[in-house]
């Protein structure tokens, strides 16, 4: 404990933290408020007006790009099975948004869009370039994963296309990244631990938007705020700070 607090009582006085306004994200939406990856959430995370709305995206069997966190539809829906191997009209009946309908929910506001690939399914990365651009959103979007796989293929398919890399949990250094990677998303406990992976990452002209794993609070919002970050992906936009 006490290295931990001369770790952070030592990265502020060394040097002093630049003053930024960082991003307000709606991590899933805000999933305290409503179900994650829905409309009812993305809906009342604008009204909270969020800075940028983060989500997860999955193909379908049949190619459908939908919303889900988790490869398995169980834990959010009242059925059971992996999302890439049920069809739509299966995903469907268990009330899971598409991408599409993120996409229209969102375009006609200032939000930007924050979608994260996921799963191996071949040509997943194609088909959310080929959304984004049907939809006109691509210079509102940052597409985010934890692969320098998907990362590097979004690139070639968008230049364009900003790119956010995931650090997993256990990340506490900041290390190479592709072409294209303008922001780097660290767990917000990580930077609990390690502090200077926000210095490490401004040093390379990358912006910090951490996303929490289990303790978001106010008290961890204004911490990990204080730290210089540019961004911060909560489930519950109302413990974020009044100006």
């Amino acid at each position: 404990m006490a290295l931990w607090g001369t770790s952070h009582v030592v990265y502020r006085l060394t040097d002093p933290v630049t003053p930024r306004i960082p991003r307000l994200i709606a991590h899933r939406g805000g999933a305290a408020l409503a179900p994650e990856n829905t409309l009812p959430a993305f809906r009342n995370a604008l009204n909270l007006k969020v800075d940028m709305l983060e989500t997860d995206v999955r193909q379908s069997r049949d190619g459908v790009l939908v919303l889900m966190h988790d490869s398995s539809v169980s834990r959010t829906t009242p059925g059971t099975g992996s999302v890439e191997r049920l069809s739509w009209e299966q995903l469907d009946s268990l009330g899971v948004t598409t991408f599409e309908q993120f996409l229209a929910l969102a375009r006609p506001g200032q939000a930007q869009i924050l979608p994260e690939v996921k799963g191996g399914n071949a040509g997943i990365e194609e088909a959310i370039v080929r959304s984004l651009s049907d939809a006109g959103m691509i210079e509102r979007t940052y597409v985010q994963s934890f692969s320098p796989t998907s990362l590097k293929r979004i690139h070639q398919l968008s230049p364009q296309l900003r790119l956010c890399r995931i650090y997993y949990p256990w990340g506490l250094l900041v290390g190479e990244n592709p072409e294209g990677v303008t922001v780097v998303s660290p767990m917000a406990e990580a930077l609990l631990v390690n502090p200077w992976m926000v210095r490490q990452a401004h040093a390379r002209g990358w912006q910090v938007w951490p996303w929490f794993a289990g303790l978001e609070s106010k008290l961890t919002i204004h911490w990990i705020l204080s730290l210089g970050v540019d961004g911060l992906m909560v489930d519950d936009p109302r413990l974020w700070p009044t100006p």
